[in-house]
C-alpha cells in the first residue's frame, strides 16, 4: 500500500485518456463565462450544444474517424453543459435582490448560513483589530421591511473576534452594507459587517458533532509544545486556529504549504488505509466500500469541503464504485471524471487555485510518476524511487500554476517534500486516531498524540531546515506569460527525446545555475553601501539601520510578520541588535514576532504605557526584556548614534502622540569618501507633539525624515519646514482606506525635496550615505 492512498501512482499500464478532452473543455467553458451575464452565457451554452449535435449527426452515417469524431462530440456536450451550468447560477444571482442591494451599496438586515468557517485576513485593514473573511449562503434579505427569501452565495468581511469561533451551517443575523463582488464570480455580493453577528443560532447536528471533533483535537494537542501544538490540527484537519506564524513560513518557504491546507493527499491517505486493512483482514467486498464511503463523508465533514477535499471525495467515491462492481481503478479516467462532475455542480470551482493545483498534482501523479519510478527503481530502492517521482510529478505538473502565485521556481520543495513524505501518513493517520480517541477518553489521547506529534516535529524540522537554504528558488514572471513559458518549458523537457532534451536541459541548467550563482554573489538588492531602507510591509512601518554585517537596528515592524521577516532577510539581517517599537498600534508592532524569526534580539525599546500584549508576550518568549525609551536618553550601535527626542518624561495621552523619536546619526568610517548622516525618524507623531518638538535642535536640517503617521493630514507644517530634509521616507500601504498620504501632506514634502518616496509606489527604499550627501535606491512595489 502506498503512502498515498489513492491518490498513488498506479501499475504503468496504458492511460484511459478519453475523458480528458470532456475535462478541459468543461473547465474551460466554465472560466471562459465566469462573471458574464447569464443570457451571454445561455448563449454559449446554446451554441456549444448546437455544435455538439452536428458532431453527432455524422456519426449516425458512420464516418472514418468515428473516434476522434465522437470524442469531439463528447467534449461540446460537457463544454455546453458546464456552460449551462454558469448560466444557471449566474440568472439566480442576477435576479436576487440582494445583488441589487450590492449594486445600490445599501445596507441591509438578513440572514446567512454560514458555508465554511471564517479565516483571519491576511493584512487587516484597521490596525489591532481582528478582522475575518466567511463564506456564507443567504437565507432571507430584509427589503422595504419584508422578508425576502433568497439562497445566493455571499462573502462576509466581518470585525470582531466573536466571530472566531462560528462553524458551518450556523445561522447569522447581521447588519452590513452590501457592496459588488466584483467580476469573475458567482458570488452576488460582498457584506461588509462592523462588530459581533445581531444573532447566532445553532448549527445542524451533524456540524456541531464535527466543530466538537475539532475542538477535541485541539484539547489533546495542548500538551504538545508549540508549532507543534498547532500543526497537528492544522496537517490532520486543516485547523489553523493555533497556527504558529513563524511555523507557516517556514512550510511557506519550502513548497510544503499543502500539508497545512487540508490538501485531497489527507483524504486519500485514509481511504487507502481502510483499503488496505481490509484486505489484510480479507473482509467482503462490501465492506471496505462501506467503510470507504463512511470516512469519505466523516473527512468531508470535519475538515471542510474545500476544493481539494471536493477532488479526492469525487475520486474516492469513483474507485469505491469501481471496487464494488469488480472493476480496475482507472486514475486518469477517474480524476477526468471528477473534475466534470465537480464543475457541473460548482462552476466556480473553475476559478480556483486550489482547485486547479490539486487536480493537476493528481494527474502528474497518475501520468508521470509510474513512468519515473519504474525507470529508476533499477539504480535506487523502489520506495524511494516512489517517494523521489511522485515529489517531483507533482512539482512538474504544478509548476505553471504555482509560479503565478509565489513568483518563483523552487528547487527545494522536491526534496523537502520527499523527506517529509514518510511522516506525514503518520501523522494524517495517527492525527485522526487521536481525534477519535478523545471523543471518549481525553486522558489517553492525549498521551497517543505524542506518536503523531513526533511525526510533526519531524516534518516541521524538514520545513525549517528547507526555508533556511540560502536562494532556494529562482526567481519568475508572475503573470500568464510566465506561467505558459514555463508550461512550455516543461512539456518541452518531457516530450523531446535523446540530445534534443539533453540540449534543453543542459540550457535550462546553465541558464538556472547562472541565476543562482549570480543571486548568491552579487545580489541585486540591498545596494552593498546601505545605510537606511524602509521596507514595504504595506499599512504600517518598518525602518531598518545598518550596524555592520547582519546586524541591524529595526525600528517599527509594520503589522504583518512575515513582510518585515521577508524584508529583513532580504538584507541579510541574523542579528537585531536593537528593536524599537515606536507605539503599540499594531501596524508598528504586530510584526515584531517576524523580526524575532530565526534571529538573536538585544535590547528593546517602547514608549511608556506600551499596550500590545501579543507583541510583549512574543518578546518574553524570545527572552528580550522591552526598556523604556524617555527623551534624553542616548545608544550607541555600530556606526550609529541614537538619541530619543521623544516622549518627555511623565508624559500621557494619545499613544500616536506618545511614539517614540529617535534622532539616528551615522558617523563614516575614516577611510570612507561619505558624510555624516542624519535620520530622524517620528513614528505616528501628529500636530501636538510635533508643536513640542519645534524647540528640539535635532529635528532640524536632518538628511532623511521618516514621514511622520505614514503622511495623515494631521501634520504641523512648520514641523516639516523646520527638518529641511533632503529626502523623505514614506511608509504607506498601496490603496489604504484613510487615503494615506493626505494630498496637502505629500505636497509638502515635494515641495521640501523632489526626493521624497513612498513604499507604495517605490516598494523597498534604501538610503545610502556618499560624499555629496545621501544617494536613494529603490526596487518596485512588486519586487519581492
Amino acid at each position: 500500500m502506498s503512502l498515498l492512498g489513492t491518490d498513488a501512482p498506479g501499475e504503468r499500464v496504458p492511460l484511459d485518456l478519453r475523458l480528458c478532452a470532456p475535462a478541459v473543455g468543461t473547465w474551460l467553458a466554465a472560466l471562459a463565462l465566469l462573471g458574464v451575464p447569464a443570457d451571454a452565457a445561455l448563449a454559449g451554452a446554446a451554441v456549444l450544444g448546437v455544435l455538439a449535435l452536428a458532431a453527432f449527426l455524422p456519426l449516425r452515417r458512420g464516418v472514418r474517424f468515428e473516434g476522434a469524431v465522437a470524442l469531439v462530440a463528447a467534449t461540446l456536450v460537457c463544454a455546453a453543459g458546464g456552460a449551462l451550468a454558469v448560466a444557471g447560477r449566474s440568472a439566480a444571482v442576477a435576479d436576487s435582490p440582494v445583488t441589487a442591494l450590492a449594486e445600490a451599496e445599501g445596507r441591509a438586515r438578513l440572514v446567512v448560513r454560514l458555508s465554511l468557517d471564517p479565516r483571519p485576513r491576511a493584512a487587516p485593514t484597521v490596525p489591532g483589530r481582528p478582522e475575518f473573511v466567511v463564506a456564507a449562503r443567504t437565507e432571507w434579505v430584509d427589503v422595504d421591511g419584508r422578508q425576502v427569501r433568497t439562497r445566493v452565495p455571499v462573502v462576509l468581511l466581518v470585525h470582531g473576534e466573536e466571530w472566531r469561533h462560528l462553524v458551518p451551517s450556523q445561522p447569522v443575523l447581521l447588519d452590513g452594507r452590501l457592496v459588488p463582488a466584483g467580476d469573475g464570480g458567482l458570488e452576488a455580493a460582498l457584506v461588509l459587517v462592523r462588530g459581533p453577528p445581531a444573532g447566532v443560532g445553532p448549527p445542524t447536528a451533524a456540524h456541531a458533532w464535527a466543530g466538537g471533533v475539532r475542538a477535541r483535537l485541539r484539547q489533546a494537542c495542548a500538551v504538545l509544545p508549540q508549532p507543534e501544538r498547532g500543526l497537528l490540527p492544522a496537517l490532520v484537519v486543516g485547523d489553523v486556529s493555533g497556527l504558529d506564524e513563524e511555523a507557516a513560513e517556514d512550510f511557506r518557504a519550502t513548497g510544503m504549504t499543502h500539508l497545512l491546507t487540508v490538501s485531497g493527499t489527507n483524504l486519500s491517505v485514509m481511504t487507502g488505509v481502510v483499503l488496505g486493512a481490509a484486505r489484510w483482514f480479507r473482509a467482503p467486498p462490501w465492506c471496505p466500500v462501506a467503510l470507504g464511503t463512511v470516512v469519505i463523508a466523516v473527512f468531508v465533514l470535519v475538515a471542510r469541503p474545500e476544493p481539494s477535499v471536493l477532488r479526492a471525495a469525487f475520486m474516492g467515491a469513483i474507485a469505491l464504485l469501481a471496487l464494488a462492481l469488480g472493476r480496475p481503478s482507472v486514475g486518469v479516467a477517474a480524476l477526468s471524471a471528477s473534475v466534470i462532475g465537480l464543475l457541473l455542480f460548482s462552476p466556480g470551482l473553475a476559478a480556483s487555485y486550489g482547485f486547479a493545483l490539486s487536480v493537476l498534482a493528481t494527474a502528474g501523479i497518475l501520468v508521470l510518476a509510474p513512468r519515473w519510478r519504474d525507470a529508476w527503481s533499477a539504480r535506487v530502492p523502489v520506495w524511494l524511487a516512489e517517494a523521489v517521482a511522485v515529489a517531483l510529478a507533482a512539482q512538474v505538473a504544478c509548476a505553471p500554476v504555482l509560479v503565478v502565485l509565489s513568483a518563483e521556481v523552487s528547487w527545494v520543495s522536491v526534496p523537502a517534500n520527499v523527506l517529509a513524505g514518510p511522516f506525514v501518513p503518520v501523522a494524517t493517520v495517527g492525527g485522526f486516531a487521536v481525534a477519535g480517541l478523545a471523543l471518549v477518553a481525553m486522558p489517553a489521547a492525549q498521551v497517543a498524540v505524542w506518536v503523531p506529534g513526533t511525526a510533526v516535529a519531524l516534518v516541521r524540522a524538514v520545513a525549517g531546515a528547507g526555508a533556511r537554504v540560502p536562494q532556494g528558488a529562482l526567481p519568475w514572471r508572475a503573470d500568464l506569460a510566465g506561467a505558459l513559458l514555463l508550461a512550455v518549458l516543461i512539456a518541452a523537457l518531457l516530450a523531446l527525446r535523446g540530445r534534443v532534451r539533453r540540449a534543453v536541459a543542459a540550457v535550462s541548467g546553465a541558464v538556472a545555475g547562472t541565476v543562482l550563482v549570480v543571486s548568491c554573489v552579487a545580489p541585486g538588492w540591498p545596494p552593498g553601501d546601505w545605510a537606511v531602507v524602509a521596507c514595504d510591509v504595506g499599512q504600517g512601518d518598518a525602518l531598518v539601520l545598518s550596524a555592520g554585517p547582519g546586524r541591524a537596528v529595526v525600528v517599527d515592524a509594520g503589522i504583518d510578520p512575515r513582510a518585515v521577516d521577508l524584508c529583513l532577510d532580504d538584507l541579510g539581517v541574523r542579528e537585531v541588535v536593537l528593536l524599537v517599537l515606536t507605539h503599540h498600534d499594531s501596524d508598528h508592532a504586530g510584526g515584531a514576532p517576524g523580526v524575532l524569526r530565526g534571529r538573536g534580539v538585544g535590547a528593546v525599546l517602547v514608549p511608556p504605557g506600551f499596550d500590545a500584549p501579543e507583541t510583549l508576550e512574543a518578546l518574553a518568549d524570545a527572552g528580550a526584556v522591552p526598556d523604556t525609551a524617555t527623551a534624553g536618553r542616548r545608544y550607541a550601535v555600530g556606526p550609529w548614534r541614537l538619541s530619543v527626542l521623544w516622549p518627555r518624561r511623565g508624559f500621557a495621552g494619545d499613544p500616536n502622540e506618545g511614539s517614540v523619536v529617535l534622532l539616528a546619526s551615522w558617523s563614516p568610517p575614516p577611510d570612507a569618501a561619505a558624510e555624516p548622516l542624519s535620520v530622524l525618524l517620528t513614528g505616528d507623531i501628529e500636530e501636538s507633539a510635533q508643536r513640542g518638538l519645534l524647540s528640539e535642535p535635532g529635528i532640524r536640517d536632518v538628511d532623511v525624515l521618516k514621514t511622520p503617521h505614514h503622511g495623515a493630514g494631521t501634520q504641523e507644517p512648520a514641523f516639516l519646514a523646520a527638518t529641511r530634509p533632503r529626502v523623505t521616507l514614506t511608509s504607506v500601504g498601496a490603496d489604504n482606506p484613510y487615503g494615506h498620504p493626505a494630498p496637502r501632506t505629500w505636497a509638502l514634502l515635494t515641495g521640501l525635496t523632489p526626493a521624497s518616496y513612498r513604499t507604495d509606489l517605490h516598494g523597498d527604499v534604501a538610503v545610502s550615505p556618499g560624499p555629496d550627501g545621501p544617494s536613494v535606491r529603490w526596487r518596485g512595489p512588486d519586487a519581492r
